[in-house]
């Protein structure tokens, strides 16, 4: 794997530089992406010659895409499909986004902003309600800055388990599988960079974490890291799952994020040496806010049905609707080492998220939390899942109805959007509901 140093290899021009640097570089095709509800990357790959059309022009595509379940069924009515006629929304390419991948040789990738054909934004796009929501926080005078830890499974092809047993942070694990980490950190290289990875407690699970930038773009390379993963696994005969509980009897895989704010001098606002947990009142007033609107965000943080496997106790997954420092087991953890890393860590979502809907929603209660001054009570200490203290909501459908009669969610995260989301959400919900599992056939048919 080349040095911190080399990749990833962004492009940082102008428009009229950038067909020289595709050239010098030589790209024989973009790829142009965006993300649906899913966090599912769609896109097109156009050629080297069409993209210059592409730059002033943009890439259509039919708007159905946000009316899809995660396995593609279209769902009736959503914004996006019967009621436009199948019609088409723009990709508007932003350059800040275009990088060189390592997994697909001639081949460069970028995102960009989501459009109707007559230029007003499509407020339901997940990154356009990112950009929203950061733009609020510069209002306010912070620029939010984030990380994700995110925790897979390596898999064979037919995505079962390729090893056995518990061995967290084993570097003899780790050097079992040494060809296929490195392939996969190689090409994950892309999207920004990769602190550290490490062999996860999970058999043949590992958790890799990316360094620190500012939300919008931390979300555009943990979504492009997410789904290189995945292909890159397929080019060397593997499969990736971030499914947040694939396994019964063994852990989940987990998206951790980090968040901190800074101020227009760059100054860590959260920040606070001489205070109680070394943290200022704007720390504990943000992280007030997150605890107190959990329960009506939770169907962002846990968007499939799959998600609530994960929420039982003793499960390396907090059920705590509690605050603690340097807690493992509280739903928003406090590092605090030193002033100008301090952080809250969102600690609850698994590895299937939305991570612009999930940092969406996680900066938007925070900032919410400031303005209002909330209060997130004592900090907890401790094994949380041992104590009688407030939990998460842990039923789909439960967390769906928080969702929706939620006026606050409307108006952080904005009414198209949540309009949509749950119309896709409910599908799902309501699929799940009709479907008998195979566990539950096996469990109950001989004997019942």
């Amino acid at each position: 794997m080349s040095s911190g140093s080399d990749w990833p290899v962004l492009f940082s021009g102008g428009e009229d530089e950038v067909m020289a640097w595709l050239r010098g570089h030589g790209v024989e095709r973009i790829r142009v992406e965006y993300m649906d509800f899913g966090g599912l990357a769609r896109g097109k790959a156009v050629s080297l010659a069409q993209f210059e059309h592409v730059l002033h022009h943009g890439v259509a595509f039919c708007a159905t895409i946000f009316a899809f379940t995660v396995t593609a069924d279209v769902v009736m009515g959503t914004d996006y499909a019967e009621s436009i006629g199948y019609g088409d929304f723009i990709v508007k390419p932003d350059l800040s986004t275009l990088r060189l991948l390592r997994h697909e040789g001639g081949t460069a990738q970028m995102t960009g902003a989501l459009v109707w054909p007559d230029g007003s934004p499509v407020d339901g796009c997940p990154r356009n309600v990112l950009a929203r929501v950061a733009g609020q926080a510069a209002e306010m005078g912070y620029t939010a800055h984030a990380a994700p830890e995110f925790e897979f499974y390596l898999l064979d092809e037919n995505h079962e388990l390729i090893d056995e047993g518990v061995q967290c942070y084993s570097m003899q694990k780790r050097n079992q599988f040494l060809a296929e980490e490195l392939a996969l950190l190689e090409a994950a290289s892309a999207h920004g960079q990769l602190e550290n990875s490490h062999y996860e407690y999970g058999p043949g699970q590992y958790e890799v974490t990316l360094r620190y930038q500012e939300i919008r773009r931390i979300a555009d390379d943990g979504q492009l890291f997410r789904a290189t993963l995945k292909e890159a696994a397929m080019n060397i005969g593997r499969r990736i799952s971030f499914m947040a509980k694939p396994f019964d009897g063994v852990t989940g895989n987990s998206c951790h994020m980090h968040l901190s704010l800074t101020d227009a001098a760059g100054n860590n606002v959260f920040a606070a040496p001489e205070a109680p947990q070394r943290i200022s009142d704007t720390c504990r007033h943000f992280i007030g806010g997150v605890l107190a609107h959990m329960p009506e965000l939770t169907a962002i943080f846990f968007p499939n049905s799959n998600s609530y496997r994960r929420l039982v106790p003793g499960n390396f997954a907090p059920i705590s609707l509690v605050w603690g420092v340097d807690n493992r087991t509280s739903a928003v953890r406090v590092l605090n080492e030193a002033p100008e890393s301090t952080r809250a860590e969102l600690r609850v979502c698994g590895g299937d998220i939305n991570v612009h809907l999930a940092m969406a929603a996680y900066l938007a209660a925070g900032l919410d939390g400031i303005r209002k001054g909330t209060d997130p009570g004592a900090a907890s200490a401790g094994d949380l899942d041992e104590q009688d203290v407030a939990r998460l909501p842990d039923d789909w459908g439960e967390a769906l109805d928080a969702f929706d009669a939620s006026d606050w969610v409307k108006e952080a995260l904005g009414e198209e959007f949540c309009r949509n989301y749950s119309v896709i959400k409910r599908f799902e919900y309501d699929a799940f509901r009709r479907t008998v599992p195979d566990t539950e056939r096996k469990a109950y048919i001989e004997f019942l």
